[in-house]
């Protein structure tokens, strides 16, 4: 049988438990692609799995992610007798630590907000005024937003027009 089909059989069935298996069958669509649109099930070899965990980066929770969602996959697999035995890796490395945030004193937070009005935007490849990085700053540690959020924050104002 096709890897292609199998997949879908096996979406279709968790589906059928009323599960949301988008993510895991995006995943799924991912690791096809990657083995090869016409792959046969009983094709799929280790190295390949291997490869595709692994991907060109560190071991990071998302390899433990798409372990789950293979293991599940080839369990099925097997239980169904398209494959004897799973090409996934007999060992799992352990997670990666989890990230521990930094919380400032007030004294280190005071020295960051006083080094904003030192700031040179043109010594960095990112253009911001003085006041604008410290109002960053304070937003980032006030609200305990990610860099990311407080910047889609920005963005959303840059959009938006101010009456005085």
């Amino acid at each position: 049988m096709k890897l292609t089909q199998l997949i879908a059989q096996y979406v279709a069935f968790r589906k059928s438990l009323g599960q949301d298996f988008e993510s895991d069958r995006r995943r799924l669509a991912i690791f096809s692609r990657f083995v090869g649109e016409s792959a046969e099930i009983d094709s799929v070899k280790p190295p390949q799995v291997a490869a595709f965990l692994t991907g060109r980066e560190p071991i990071t929770g998302y390899w433990h992610l798409k372990y789950r969602t293979l293991r599940g996959f080839f369990s099925y697999a097997i239980t169904r007798g398209y494959l004897s035995t799973s090409p996934l890796p007999a060992t799992v490395p352990k997670p990666p630590a989890r990230f521990v945030p930094h919380i400032y004193s007030r004294e280190q937070l005071r020295r960051l907000l006083d080094g904003t009005a030192s700031y040179q935007k043109h010594k960095t490849r990112i253009v911001m005024e003085p006041h604008t990085f410290r109002a960053m700053l304070l937003l980032l540690y006030g609200a305990g937003l990610r860099v990311s959020e407080a910047l889609s924050v920005s963005a959303g104002l840059k959009g938006s027009h101010f009456r005085r």
